[in-house]
């Protein structure tokens, strides 16, 4: 899993594991139909670490088939496990069990079964029945509907422009794109929008079921889900964008790839929000090449880094043009005064081009482009781009005799997490309540509690129940004083079967090399994993919004605003105020995932307005249990109207953390505490 893969959303439990009234992150909510669609029993089936019915996941005290099925309306498939849990999905489970193996009374009808551990009961919907019941999509002036449709990452199957909004609707995206020149636009995971010219033949057309997320500005909208898009097209779309031939010195190369830490034309970089082809020439006269990117960036240089992209990866239009290419995310339409641009087989080159004029030297801005993060296959009923966009100029590397192509192999030097299972821990990281049951210390009165606040830990902080790794507990209470030769045994039993791999708890590792063979010229660009901010812009709070940092409950004691009072950087930052409450303290919280066995740094930039005040500042990183000291948290240290800095820097023993900050006194006055500026960055 590596950190560059943004988008990896990971729920908190209660986010997760939804209760019937189906609450998703961040206030996002999934319609819930009372009357459940008939449905056809299909036997028992085994269950597996990923899931074979991976989608809208529901735990409930009074768990039926019938209140599974009305959670998994729109899909194909449900099912039910472990007693309590629901599944749903669109594709239908193969690995048949034994009828004996689901026999768990359902917690909401003891009459009926649902499953067991790692086992299903599986139904099938009747979709004739459930047909005439579907709700009809939203119109929108000047779309046509299409369907609910899979996503790609990191090359979004809608390759223009992006945003994201927390009072995200059908019509802002439709807008946007609109406004774009972009005939196609859609929407996922309740907040965000994707604009396209085509929609790549990557993306799948799956149930409606699946773009079950409501968007955020009108809970009356379907805005996708993860991974999955309402896909909207104009029915009688104007021409796409293009590549200029010529345009001064400058003729058309190809798309190129593009680095935000180690740009492949490093002399300019100009932004304006109203770019053209023939605009970036001008600035770029005098250089020997120059490249457009993310619509309104402009790239200048007489040395050329990385390597040809499939010309699809450059589908964003230039803002100033709409019916010109301006590159995409990290890449960018390359445009050159040579006859031909050298490429080799290597993963990277640099082209050294001699000119007669001096290479002006200029500071670039200090500016990035991000490339939007979240992979399926097959054939859609929307008309798509099968091949690449029309280029003006033949590759320098084209024989008689078909492509030249070059092999790869790429060998880690170290195990790497393969991503598998998704949430886990590194072998010997175990929640510290785990670790105890191998302590030494570990008596027959202290063997009970221990078990009780592991199988606890092991769902705190966002981490799913585990079916698998819950077997690992007996299901006999223990006398309430067991011998000792008992307790031990008992002890060393669960702590073994947590580390088996049947119990999917441990995070896997391999080494093995990938080999791959591209066309020469074709070889993708891997993203930066290092040194990049993986919180995307949500600690600089410029929007306005708290953005995916989640705000405790106890704002009577500390209240919390998003001010322009005094920023650190950009436009706004966070004021949390404690209000002279003794005692009294909230928190803000932050959920994502990380690569196990590599390093990261959770910093941030504060300042105080009032020393008197006994009031402090934690940072915590869980579920490490990493925390501030005592003595840097305390503000009265601190000189105020100052600004001064946290951070955590720390090895993960897991594959995801959750950040938390928290700001809490004991009385002294009220205190302003200003804080801005929050990053946490993979550094290994």
């Amino acid at each position: 899993m590596d950190s560059s893969r943004s988008k990896m959303r990971l729920l908190s439990l209660g986010a997760l594991f939804l209760s019937t009234s189906s609450a998703l992150p961040n206030g996002l909510y999934s319609r819930q139909v009372d009357d459940a669609p008939e449905y056809t029993v299909l036997g028992c089936f085994v269950d597996t670490g990923s899931r074979v019915l991976p989608s809208k996941v529901i735990s409930t005290h009074d768990m039926t088939a019938e209140k599974c099925a009305a959670n998994c309306r729109g899909y194909d498939y449900f099912g039910t496990q472990w007693s309590s849990e629901c599944y749903c999905g669109s594709n239908k489970p193969t690995d048949a069990a034994p009828a004996s193996e689901c026999n768990m009374p359902c917690s909401g009808n003891p009459d009926e079964t649902c499953g067991a551990g790692m086992r299903l009961n599986v139904y099938e919907f009747d979709r004739a029945c459930d047909s005439d019941t579907e709700e009809p999509p939203v119109v929108i002036s000047g779309f046509e509907y299409k369907g609910c449709y899979t996503d790609n990452v990191p090359q979004r199957v809608l390759g223009g422009i992006t945003v994201a909004q927390h009072d995200m609707t059908l019509e802002k995206c439709a807008a946007t794109c609109t406004a774009g020149g972009y005939a196609f636009f859609g929407v996922e995971y309740g907040t965000e929008c994707f604009c396209g010219t085509s929609l790549d033949a990557a993306s799948t057309k799956v149930s409606e079921g699946e773009c079950s997320m409501t968007c955020m500005g009108n809970h009356s909208q379907q805005c996708g889900g993860p991974n999955r898009l309402n896909i909207y097209e104009k029915p009688n779309p104007v021409g796409a964008g293009s590549n200029l031939e010529s345009v001064g010195d400058f003729h058309y190369a190809s798309c190129w790839t593009d680095k935000v830490d180690d740009r492949s034309l490093k002399a300019v970089d100009w932004r304006t929000d109203d770019m053209t082809v023939e605009k970036c020439a001008d600035r770029c006269s005098e250089f020997s090449y120059f490249g457009l990117e993310y619509s309104r960036e402009c790239y200048c240089g007489n040395e050329l880094t990385g390597q040809a992209a499939p010309e699809k990866d450059c589908a964003m239009l230039c803002v100033g043009a709409p019916g010109q290419w301006c590159g995409g995310p990290d890449r960018m339409n390359l445009y050159t005064k040579a006859t031909s641009t050298s490429v080799t087989t290597s993963a990277e080159v640099t082209t050294p081009v001699e000119t007669e004029t001096d290479t002006p030297t200029i500071t670039p801005e200090p500016e990035t482009t991000t490339a939007p993060t979240e992979p399926e296959t097959t054939t859609s009923d929307i008309p798509v781009s099968t091949t690449e966009l029309p280029s003006s100029t033949e590759s320098s590397t084209t024989t008689t005799q078909g492509p030249e192509l070059t092999t790869i192999t790429d060998c880690p030097p170290t195990p790497t997490y393969n991503g598998n299972p998704e949430y886990c821990y590194v072998s010997g990281g175990l929640p510290a309540a785990c670790r105890q049951l191998a302590s030494t210390t570990l008596n027959s009165r202290s063997v009970g509690p221990s078990m009780s606040a592991c199988k606890s830990a092991l769902t705190r902080y966002g981490m799913p129940t585990n079916p698998a790794a819950t077997a690992c507990f007996p299901t006999t209470a223990l006398p309430a004083v067991p011998s000792s030769a008992l307790a031990r045994s008992v002890a060393d039993s669960v702590y073994a079967c947590l580390h088996a791999p049947t119990a999917s708890i441990i995070c896997q590792s391999d080494s093995a090399c990938a080999t791959n063979t591209y066309t020469v010229g074709q070889v993708p660009s891997p993203t930066p994993s290092t040194g990049v901010d993986l919180l995307k812009g949500d600690g600089g709070f410029e929007d306005g919004t708290l953005g995916d940092w989640v705000l405790g409950p106890s704002t009577h004691l500390v209240s919390t605003t998003i001010s322009n009072a005094r920023p650190k950087s950009g436009s706004g930052g966070l004021l949390m105020r404690y209000l002279n409450v003794n005692g009294g303290g909230n928190s803000l919280t932050y959920n994502l995932p990380v690569v196990p066995g590599q390093q990261y740094r959770f910093s941030l930039s504060f300042q105080h307005t009032n020393p008197s005040s006994a009031t402090s500042l934690y940072l915590y990183v869980y579920p490490d249990i990493l925390q501030t000291s005592f003595t840097e948290a305390q503000l009265n240290g601190a000189p105020a109207n100052a600004w001064g800095t946290r951070e955590i820097t720390f090895t993960a023993k897991a594959s995801w953390v959750q950040l938390v900050l928290n700001v809490g006194g004991n009385v002294g006055a009220t205190n302003d505490v200003y804080i801005d500026d929050i990053t946490f960055v993979r550094l290994t």
